[in-house]
């Protein structure tokens, strides 16, 4: 496949206390400070993370929230309403969505809502400053979207997957993810020549 011209890079929020957000981020999320800097025009402090040694950041954080408030409570999906609709976080496997889960519940992040997209297995919560977040890990089947029903986390990985695979199965225009993937990935490479042409 041709290397696309366009990928995307990174993402940034504003934070009223960039302090308590970086140690939630870098403590609780595992994200490492891989630099600092200050905007003194706009008295603005920034934190630029990643876990990708290859990026400089896949993830900012900036000083001097002005706008909006904290959003309280569990949601299940993006967070509507709000400036910021979700933070995505991808996980390899549901053992380190686990981690991550107990993580969150010892940094009194409690109220989180476990998700079956059937594509994805996700967990939706909110940051110490009410930004929604999502931790995921990938299925091996498609499903279209949307689809969203509750799971159990607690359960083994194999009754969830084999309770996924029931879901997806029972919905029009289902496939293995490897199978949807070659399809994107084609028409990607379509998109992707009509640019260079």
């Amino acid at each position: 496949m041709t290397t696309p011209a366009m990928r995307f890079g990174h993402f940034g929020i504003n934070c009223f206390d960039i302090k308590a957000m970086e140690d939630f981020y870098t403590r609780v999320m595992g994200m490492v400070v891989a630099d600092r800097g200050y905007v003194p025009q706009a008295d603005r402090h920034l934190v630029f993370m990643t876990l990708d040694p290859g990026e400089h950041h896949q993830f900012i954080l900036c000083s001097g929230r002005t706008e909006g408030k904290i959003e309280k409570g569990p949601f299940r999906g993006g967070g509507f309403g709000s400036a910021i609709n979700q933070i995505s976080f991808h996980y390899a496997t549901l053992a380190d969505m686990r981690r991550a889960q107990a993580r969150l519940t010892a940094a009194g992040r409690t109220d989180g809502t476990p998700i079956c997209h059937g594509n994805a297995w996700s967990i939706y919560i909110r940051d110490i400053e009410g930004n929604p977040m999502e931790l995921y890990v990938d299925s091996p089947w498609y499903t279209p979207q949307p689809c969203g029903e509750l799971f159990d986390l607690s359960k083994s990985d194999e009754e969830i997957y084999r309770e996924t695979e029931a879901l997806c199965r029972s919905r029009p225009d289902f496939e293995p993810a490897e199978q949807w993937r070659a399809k994107l990935a084609a028409r990607i490479q379509g998109r992707l020549n009509e640019i260079a042409a």
